[in-house]
Order: structure tokens, then C-alpha cells, then sequence
């Protein structure tokens, strides 16, 4: 088990449409879980995988099976403010944890 930070972890509700204008859905607490957050960058992203993708956070967490691209990690900062971060990859998924790196929202 990881430690350091608690997140929430949520999904993106269906969004509808109203005259044509698309409204986001709400998003859904499926649990909370430990992890380690680190600090990251497009440039290390590039360097280690690969990946050409705009992100400023990793998360070390338990493997999940539930956390896929487009997944809302919240976070209560030291203050008290809320942070939320998008997943932009998962370049590292295997039992018993995954690499997670995002985007804050």
C-alpha cells in the first residue's frame, strides 16, 4: 500500500446537450485512494516513455483496474484548497501499483 496523499477518485457523469450547447456531467466519487504525488512534466514524460502529452503531476498508486484515461484524482492541498487532476496516461500498470500522470484541471 502506498501512502503520503489521500485522492478521490471520480468519473465524468454523462454531459446532454441543451440547444445544442454540450453541458458536462457531474462528477461521480467512486472511492478514495493512498498514493504518492510527485511533481512531472511533458519533457520527463517524452524522455522516459515516449508520450507527447501536456502534464504536470505522477501519482504511484495500488493497481486498479477501475483508473483509466479521463479519471478525476481530487486532492485536498496543504491550503485547504482543492486540486483536481485529469489522466492524461498510465505508462506503468502492473500488480501491485501503476504509474498514473496528469493534468490539473
Amino acid at each position: 500500500m502506498l501512502g503520503g496523499y489521500k485522492v478521490g477518485v471520480y468519473i465524468k457523469g454523462e454531459s446532454t446537450k441543451v440547444g445544442g450547447i454540450a453541458i458536462p456531467g457531474q462528477l461521480i466519487w467512486i472511492k478514495d485512494v493512498d498514493c504518492d504525488m510527485q511533481s512531472y512534466s511533458k519533457e520527463l514524460l517524452i524522455k522516459q516513455y515516449g508520450l507527447n502529452i501536456e502534464v504536470n503531476k505522477r501519482f504511484f498508486i495500488d493497481y486498479d483496474q477501475n483508473i483509466k484515461i479521463g479519471t478525476i484524482f481530487s486532492y485536498l492541498n496543504s491550503q485547504n484548497e482543492v486540486e483536481k487532476y485529469e489522466v492524461k496516461a498510465i505508462p506503468w500498470d502492473s500488480e501491485p501499483t501503476m504509474e498514473v500522470v496528469c493534468l490539473k484541471i
